[in-house]
């Protein structure tokens, strides 16, 4: 073997490794959490996916149910063609273990802290657009980024989204008050027509939900709606501010136009964020493409309630996407 041959085969070998070395970073993954400095404070996110794929964020319902915990339930299906971060937001899950803040979040503290995480992302992973997909609660922030930032979100995925709160208690309270006439529950119907909506306090939360658990089959006897009441005032303490913001917001009215593909999926159950004011917020959409999706027997909580549907259609339907 001459040394010209020689040198051909070490070229060869070089160029071969260097492919195989581009190939593995292409496809390198990503299992990954830390914290980031976001609004002033370490902001928990977790990474799981393929490095260089299109970046997923997942943003979280609530106010304060962080999801990352059961990230498998969620997203799990999308970590082999996407890069998925899910985010603890201020006052949830890890972000909160971290900071001992005992500041009440304002809709405006928890949108600047999105439009923050959403820079850091495109940023750190060198992107010009990611995909949001967004649970009930998060479904504002997601709006919010898409409104505010049009050319950086290329697809929003919207679940169970916030559309008016006021009209969905309001819808949900006036249903319930007739299933409770019809069964002759006077007692049911009575509690009813004392809550205040707006909510004014944390037990007009807590009768709402003692027999709406009713109506849907759960009994809630005196000891657990003690219990319920204590997490609803622990939690009306934290939120009640945030979440009288949020009563002003009227999607019905704004119909904004999206620049982003935008798909909604609702459950037919829904009365939480009220599955036909969902229906009427898709048919005034201003988007060049939009889609929606319906679960049948299912409520607010899609994740939880139809975890393997939503994943095999959040994956049918972000791979038919076309990304940066």
């Amino acid at each position: 073997m001459n040394f010209k041959t020689n040198i051909l085969i070490i070229i060869s070998v070089f160029i071969y490794k260097m492919n195989a070395q581009n190939i593995q970073n292409v496809h390198q993954k990503i299992d990954t959490s830390y914290f980031v400095k976001i609004g002033g404070i370490d902001q928990y996110v977790s990474l799981k996916g393929i490095k260089n794929k299109p970046v997923v964020l997942y943003l979280h319902g609530g106010p304060g149910a962080a999801a990352s915990a059961h990230s498998e339930k969620i997203t799990a299906s999308l970590e082999q063609d996407f890069l998925v971060i899910h985010w603890d937001q201020r006052g949830a899950g890890k972000t909160l273990k971290q900071n001992n803040i005992k500041q009440r979040p304002t809709l405006a503290l928890m949108q600047s802290d999105a439009e923050e995480l959403l820079n850091y992302i495109l940023n750190t992973f060198h992107r010009q657009q990611i995909i949001l997909v967004a649970n009930s609660w998060g479904t504002s922030l997601a709006f919010h980024l898409s409104e505010t930032h049009p050319d950086k979100i290329s697809t929003l995925v919207a679940i169970s989204p916030i559309v008016n709160l006021l009209s969905s208690q309001k819808s949900l309270n006036k249903m319930l008050i007739r299933h409770f006439r019809k069964s002759k529950n006077q007692k049911a119907v009575t509690q009813l027509k004392t809550i205040n909506i707006p909510y004014h306090n944390a037990k007009d939360m807590a009768i709402q939900f003692k027999w709406f658990s009713e109506y849907q089959g759960e009994s809630i006897n005196d000891t657990l709606y003690s219990q319920y009441s204590q997490f609803f005032e622990q939690w009306y303490t934290k939120w009640g501010l945030l979440y009288s913001q949020l009563y002003k917001v009227n999607r019905l009215k704004i119909r904004p136009l999206l620049q982003c593909r935008t798909i909604v999926f609702y459950g037919d159950k829904d009365y939480t964020a009220y599955y036909k004011l969902s229906k009427k917020f898709f048919k005034g959409i201003k988007s060049k493409e939009k889609e929606i999706y319906r679960f049948n027997d299912v409520g607010h909580q899609i994740p939880m309630e139809a975890s393997n549907r939503m994943q095999e259609l959040l994956l049918k339907v972000l791979l038919k996407g076309n990304y940066n």
